[in-house]
């Protein structure tokens, strides 16, 4: 007598069963078949080295199949929405298990964050499909009695969870974060934008899901595309060629100046080399996003504890540089005033590297609170020094446009910069 397609299918079920519970087992686990239901099929128990239980448990779902797909390096499976709308909304990790009955093979693929990191960057609109949305899981994730295998799933089972609850606010980012301040630190050279962004803390603890993020706050501050010549004679503004994000989980952290993670993306690859972070952690190579966390989540008190100074040593430390951004503001201002400015531009082009230089001094020091708007302005002070440097050293624009773009706001600077100094001292 014939075997009927719904007998095939589920001999087909039960020999990928058997086949997930072998691998299972053979790493001290276990694998518990659950209730025939339309979304799980099983579960696997992670224990210890020492055979005792962990409590940590990751649904599995089943799915076999003759005629598996393959393309390139990915196995091709078009998975029911239903169950992928379940996984969407499941607070315990699932594993989607795909096995090949010809070739006695499975891949697999830890279903929430395929969700999130592929079909939501992808297609926010696939939650709409009816019956079914195409996965491609890459063939080197395959189930199998292998040490990198047992990692991953030994890996979800302590992490996943807290893994989910960041993934869930995925969909509105947005809530979960704020920018603070956005800056335009553009020269005539390049287009650069900088931004300070609070992050909700249980979403900075997770790395993974703060990439994710990442990649959003950047597409949010390069859409903003702020500009200091918003209201300038031209109104074209281009596309920013550098982002800089400094991102706090604490408002202390913001107002300390203490970043725990800095990025630096760069958008027009061609010439344009790090500025900020030369060394990082990892890089996002398909945005060109440089990461760098700070001390590895330091607590904030340890961190003022190791690296904050007093208001004494910090006002011993950055006096020359005050002394000299004066210096530099006050003979600048004088020099340009001549008829013959010569001398305003060899003073400038003598000093070239040494406004580079405490420019990027600046970025190191860690100001005590109540030094805070001295740092800030002092910062503004020689960020135009050096950008006023760039665009002499590069011949962009005449007397009239350096005026304009510069000179004009240094005896401002100057005075607010003496006044900072004045009252903090």
């Amino acid at each position: 007598m014939a075997r009927s397609k719904l007998d095939l299918k589920q001999l087909y079920e039960y020999e990928s069963s058997l086949f997930v519970e072998k691998v299972i087992i053979r790493n001290g686990w276990k694998y518990r078949e659950q209730e025939k239901d339309n979304d799980i099929d099983g579960e696997i128990e992670v224990f210890s080295e020492d055979g005792e239980a962990t409590a940590k448990i990751i649904k599995v779902q089943l799915k076999a199949s003759k005629s598996l797909k393959y393309k390139d390096e990915f196995v091709i499976f078009d998975c029911p929405v239903k169950f992928l709308n379940f996984c969407d909304v499941c607070d315990i990790p699932i594993i989607l298990v795909v096995y090949d009955v010809d070739e006695e093979k499975a891949y697999w693929a830890w279903t929430q964050k395929y969700i999130f990191k592929y079909l939501d960057n992808e297609d926010l609109a696939w939650r709409n499909n009816t019956s079914s949305v195409r996965l491609k899981i890459p063939i080197k994730d395959e189930l199998k009695e292998d040490k990198e295998f047992y990692n991953a799933i030994e890996k979800i089972s302590c992490e996943g969870v807290n893994e989910l609850q960041q993934w869930k606010k995925h969909e509105t980012s947005e809530y979960y974060f704020t920018i603070l301040e956005e800056k335009d630190h553009s020269n005539l050279r390049h287009r650069r934008i900088s931004a300070k962004v609070y992050i909700e803390r249980s979403f900075a603890t997770s790395k993974d899901s703060m990439i994710e993020l990442i990649k959003k706050i950047n597409k949010k501050v390069k859409t903003n595309n702020y500009s200091k010549q918003i209201f300038g004679e031209n109104e074209r503004i281009g596309k920013p060629d550098y982002i800089w994000l400094y991102l706090y989980d604490d408002l202390i952290q913001y107002k300390s100046g203490l970043p725990f993670c800095r990025t630096e993306s760069i958008y027009n690859k061609e010439g344009n080399d790090p500025i900020l972070l030369k060394d990082y952690d990892l890089i996002i190579r398909d945005h060109n996003i440089r990461i760098k966390w700070e001390d590895n989540y330091r607590p904030l008190q340890d961190y003022l504890l190791l690296n904050s100074t007093n208001k004494t040593e910090y006002l011993k430390d950055i006096k020359k540089m005050n002394d000299f951004a004066m210096e530099q503001l006050e003979s600048l201002i004088l020099l340009f005033d001549k008829e013959n400015k010569a001398e305003f531009y060899n003073k400038i082009i003598t000093n070239r590297k040494e406004y580079t230089q405490k420019f990027l001094a600046m970025s190191n020091v860690i100001p005590p609170f109540e030094c805070q708007e001295l740092h800030r302005i002092l910062y503004e002070a020689l960020t135009c020094l050096d950008n006023l440097a760039e665009a002499v050293e590069l011949k962009h624009g005449n007397d009239h446009y350096l005026n304009n773009q510069y000179v004009k706001n240094f005896q401002s600077i100057l005075s607010v910069l003496e006044f900072k100094w004045n009252n903090i001292v």
